[in-house]
């Protein structure tokens, strides 16, 4: 087989030689049945253009990730795995113990999902999920993302549950977005509602027709135990 010399200047200031095969030859020492290795640390793919969601991706993974997770599963111990032998126990290293030194923040045992099942079940709106991130995120500087920047990791977040549309989130129709359904109303409240909503005269007529039911129902009560009664003696 013939092989093309490729003539390289290595670091050392020497001339290497490079041996490739030529064009529409495989590579020997290729396998292309490899599966190749994913670095989970590394940053998300760049989009172009990005969408607001985009953008969050990587808001997420320069802020959010280390301890939420690259999947937003929480700090579990699968993930602090992926970091090196010595960064894994976060809670015994100076930055994130019980003491941590200048600089560092002691973390707590338990950081949560935020991506996946129930994981924002708390939350009713967007517009609470982007109040949160804007206000208490990340949690060695609450306060450090700016509006915009807490918008896109919402929209990030948002597009990962499904609820999502692709129309960039504003602090106007953030909270105009629900995150948990509106609870079905029973049959009473609906009925209270309607006549919270309703005028004045609506309330009037609404209320001699209770009147009118409840006297109906009041009569066949009546009824019902004068018949028991004659019933009895006879």
């Amino acid at each position: 087989m013939i092989f093309v010399s490729l003539l390289l200047i290595g670091p050392s200031g020497l001339i290497l030689a490079q041996e490739r095969p030529p064009a529409g030859v495989e590579d020997p020492g290729v396998n292309p049945e490899a599966t190749p290795t994913i670095d989970r640390l590394a940053a998300p793919p760049t989009v172009i253009p990005p969408t607001q969601a985009d953008d969050g991706a990587q808001l997420f993974w320069l802020w959010c990730q280390p301890c939420h997770g690259d999947k937003g599963q929480g700090l579990t111990d699968e993930w602090r795995e992926q970091y090196p032998e010595e960064d894994q126990n976060c809670w015994m290293a100076g930055c994130h113990g019980n003491l941590p030194y200048e600089g560092g923040f002691k973390l707590p045992k338990h950081v949560p999902a935020v991506i996946g099942g129930q994981s924002l079940a708390r939350f009713q709106t967007m517009g609470e999920v982007f109040e949160y991130v804007h206000t208490r995120m990340p949690f060695e500087y609450p306060g450090a993302l700016s509006e915009e920047e807490a918008l896109a990791v919402t929209a990030y977040l948002a597009r990962a549950h499904d609820k999502w549309d692709g129309t960039p989130l504003t602090k106007e129709n953030v909270r105009q977005i629900r995150w948990q359904p509106l609870p079905t109303p029973t049959p009473a409240a609906s009925l209270v509602e309607n006549v919270m909503n309703a005028s004045e005269s609506e309330q009037s007529a609404m209320q001699s027709s209770i009147l009118v039911i409840e006297g109906l129902g009041l009569l066949i009560v009546l009824l019902l135990l004068g018949g028991v009664v004659l019933w009895r003696r006879h």
